[in-house]
């Protein structure tokens, strides 16, 4: 079997394993909270898998990944932000959560105004566009170096799948759908690691390889361009509306 066969057969199943996680999940609501929230009650392990694939996506598995090769452990100022905005969501997620809402636009509204709630809305329509249509065109490159199909037609296959596989059971869709994703992300990190780095001769052939200052906390950059990476993922992290929806689904706070 060639490589080009394997990873089509990988892709294959897992596309399979997602379309049977959400038909199950489909059969299964009863409510508009079962669909918007999980009915709340998302335990941890489903929880966390959930929050990593709200996180992980076609811009850290693509763009993450050059961004690195170009600029060595100073690239890590790009998701540090994504980091420290998570520590900061921990101590506000509870509260949050409280309020037994589904979006942060209602959120909004609850405390402050319906204008509060408009204003929110259009933020998340106008980013999540941007997000959203990277995920998919990502998707297509994934289906064109797996499949060969042109990058266009990935992207409407793509977006045809995860539109269904939400359209089925909502969140209770999505939140399991992301526990066997993040299950093989997580997996496939493990396993690909020291593989790669045996490949390319070990720890001290990369850094041999590299320039020192792939090495550094800066490496090339001043500090006003690593904020200027940090900040941004540090504000999307605090008020990524998934984020917060994932948490409204949660058991308990």
């Amino acid at each position: 079997m060639t490589a080009a066969m394997l990873y089509a057969a990988v892709l294959i199943l897992i596309v399979l394993a997602l379309l049977a996680v959400s038909v199950s999940r489909s059969r299964k609501l009863k409510s508009h909270d079962d669909f918007m929230v999980a009915d709340r009650k998302l335990s941890a392990p489903v929880l966390v898998f959930t929050l990593l694939c709200s996180w992980i996506g076609a811009g850290s598995l693509f763009a993450g990944a050059e961004f690195a090769y170009r600029r060595g452990l100073a690239s890590l100022w790009l998701p540090a932000g994504g980091w420290a905005g998570l520590l900061l969501v921990y101590f506000t997620a509870g509260r949050a959560r409280a309020f037994a809402r589904y979006t942060v636009p209602d959120l909004l509204e609850t405390r402050y105004s319906p204008i509060a709630r408009v204003f929110g809305t259009i933020c998340i329509i106008v980013s999540y566009t941007a997000i959203v249509s990277y995920q998919f065109r990502g998707g297509g490159r994934i289906l064109n170096l797996a499949f060969g199909v042109s990058e266009p037609v990935g992207t409407f296959i793509l977006a045809g799948f995860v539109i269904l596989f939400t359209a089925l059971a909502g969140m209770s869709s999505v939140a399991y759908t992301d526990l066997v994703i993040g299950l093989v992300v997580t997996i496939g990190c493990v396993i690909a690691l020291p593989a790669v780095l045996a490949r390319a001769g070990g720890w001290s052939a990369v850094r041999a390889a590299l320039p020192a200052s792939h090495f550094t906390l800066l490496g090339d950059m001043g500090w006003d361009e690593a904020l200027g990476y940090f900040l941004p993922t540090l504000t999307l992290m605090v008020g990524n509306q998934a984020m917060y929806q994932k948490f409204f689904s949660a058991k308990s706070e």
